[in-house]
């Protein structure tokens, strides 16, 4: 059984990708992605915050947990700050606000008051412990449109890591996802909030760079 600050650590920030991917699409890179983040601020308080939900965070975004008593405390998933670590995968605190499944099995939900086509989170576990980290899309019914094992089908690794995660998301033809998934293995959820912005995918550091290169040319041209 883990320890408490073995838990899962969510550094609180949930994105909605961009439209237009194919359907059935897992999404790898949040590149060039610039919309809403999930806000938690109001758990920046230090404190893990059990609760199995409904929680309503700011953006037409509600956060709930299975209700099962699977977990380290009995009391549900987590929606705070405290320091956790993940096994394999290193550990997560200081200033990191978080949302996350607080035990090996269950799962805990993201869901939309309005649907959209792609979904996605800044996320991390703890590797073969317990049940397979999953992320699925659900409609407004709750039937499962979309899911993938992500320790199979895109792996997240952060071996001795502090602070670290990938974006995982889900993207489809139609605007038919309400809500955003994760199970197993002590899944978090993170993205941007209170002093732990996204960190940029190697393909937004390779724009950044190529824009950069492109503003010095123009001007020297300038210059001369």
């Amino acid at each position: 059984m883990f320890k408490k600050n073995v838990l899962l650590a969510c550094v609180a920030g949930l994105s909605l990708l961009s439209a237009g991917a194919a359907n059935a699409t897992l999404v790898t890179s949040d590149a060039g992605y610039a919309g809403p983040t999930l806000n938690l601020s109001a758990y920046a308080n230090g404190n893990y915050n059990f609760t199995f939900g409904p929680a309503a965070i700011p953006g037409g975004i509600t956060f709930t947990r299975s209700t099962d008593t699977a977990s380290n405390s009995g009391q549900g998933g987590v929606l705070g700050q405290g320091g956790y670590g993940l096994a394999g995968n290193g550990s997560f605190g200081g200033d990191a606000v978080y949302a996350g499944l607080d035990g090996a099995y269950g799962f805990i939900r993201f869901t939309l008051d309005a649907p959209v086509s792609s979904f996605g989170v800044y996320v991390n576990y703890a590797p073969g412990s317990g049940a397979a980290p999953m992320i699925s899309v659900l409609d407004n019914l709750g039937n499962v449109l979309e899911s993938h094992n992500l320790a199979t089908e895109a792996p997240v690794s952060t071996p001795g890591g502090f602070n670290q995660f990938a974006f995982r998301g889900i993207s489809q033809d139609t605007a038919s996802i309400y809500t955003l998934e994760l199970s197993g293995s002590y899944i978090i959820a993170a993205g941007a909030s209170n002093g732990l912005p996204p960190v940029p995918e190697p393909e937004t550091y390779a724009l950044m760079a190529a824009g950069l290169g492109v503003l010095a040319m123009v001007a020297r041209r300038r210059k001369a």
